[in-house]
C-alpha cells in the first residue's frame, strides 16, 4: 500500500523543478500532495503567475492534490506542518534551506522542528543545487508584455487601445542587450513557452 507523500514547494526557484527531483523519491502507488507556500513578493508577481500554471499543469499530469497557502515566512513551516498532518503525511519532501533563515525564525533546526511535530514522518530534503533550475539565473524577472503580429512575426508592442494579439510574460536574457530570452504566451487557457530572439517570437 502506498504512502501519503507531501511535496512542499515555493514559487520561483523551487517551483516545477523541485517537483521533478522530488518525484525520484516517490513510488507509483503513493498518494501525492503538492503544497505551494506562497510567500512571494509583489516584485515577482509575474514569475508567480507563470510558475503556478506550470505547477498546475504538472499536478494535473500526475493526477495529484494541489493546494496553496498564503502566509509570511515566519509562519510558513508552521502552516506546512499543519497541512502535512491534515493529509496524514508519511513522507514529507522539502527543499534545502540555503540561507538558514528558518533556523533563525524557529530558534532551532528546521528538521528538528518538523520531526518534533511529526515524529513518525520520513523527511527528505532536496539539495538547493538540484531544486534550482539551472536556467533560472540566466534571465531577468518576468514582466507582463503584449504581442502583435507584424510583417508575419510576433513582436512585443506597447498596449495602445488594446491593439495587440496576445498577453505574455517575458524573461529577458541577462547576456544580451537585444530582446532575447524566453516568453510564456497565453493562448486561450493554455500557457506555452517560446524563445524570443532579437525581438522576434518563435512561431506558435
Amino acid at each position: 500500500m502506498g504512502k501519503n507523500v507531501t511535496i512542499m514547494i515555493e514559487y520561483g526557484i523551487q517551483g516545477e523543478s523541485m517537483i521533478k527531483h522530488a518525484l525520484e523519491l516517490v513510488h507509483d502507488d503513493d498518494n501525492l500532495n503538492i503544497l505551494v507556500v506562497d510567500i512571494s513578493s509583489e516584485e515577482l508577481k509575474y514569475n508567480k503567475e507563470v510558475d503556478f500554471q506550470l505547477i498546475k499543469n504538472r499536478a494535473e499530469e500526475l493526477n495529484c492534490n494541489l493546494d496553496i497557502i498564503e502566509c509570511s515566512p515566519k509562519h510558513a513551516f508552521e502552516k506546512a506542518v499543519q497541512y502535512a498532518q491534515k493529509k496524514k503525511t508519511d513522507h514529507l519532501i522539502i527543499g534545502e534551506d540555503r540561507e538558514q533563515l528558518m533556523d533563525l525564525i524557529l530558534q532551532g533546526s528546521l528538521s528538528s522542528y518538523i520531526l518534533s511535530k511529526m515524529p513518525e514522518t520520513y523527511l527528505s530534503f532536496i539539495p538547493f543545487n538540484l531544486a534550482v533550475d539551472n536556467d533560472f539565473f540566466e534571465y531577468a524577472s518576468g514582466k507582463r508584455v503584449f504581442l502583435k503580429k507584424i510583417d508575419g512575426a510576433y513582436r512585443i508592442v506597447d498596449n495602445i487601445d488594446n491593439d495587440y494579439d496576445y498577453e505574455a510574460v517575458y524573461y529577458k536574457s541577462n547576456y544580451t542587450d537585444f530582446e532575447t530570452g524566453v516568453i510564456y504566451i497565453y493562448v486561450g487557457n493554455r500557457l506555452i513557452e517560446r524563445k524570443i530572439t532579437e525581438g522576434i517570437v518563435e512561431d506558435f
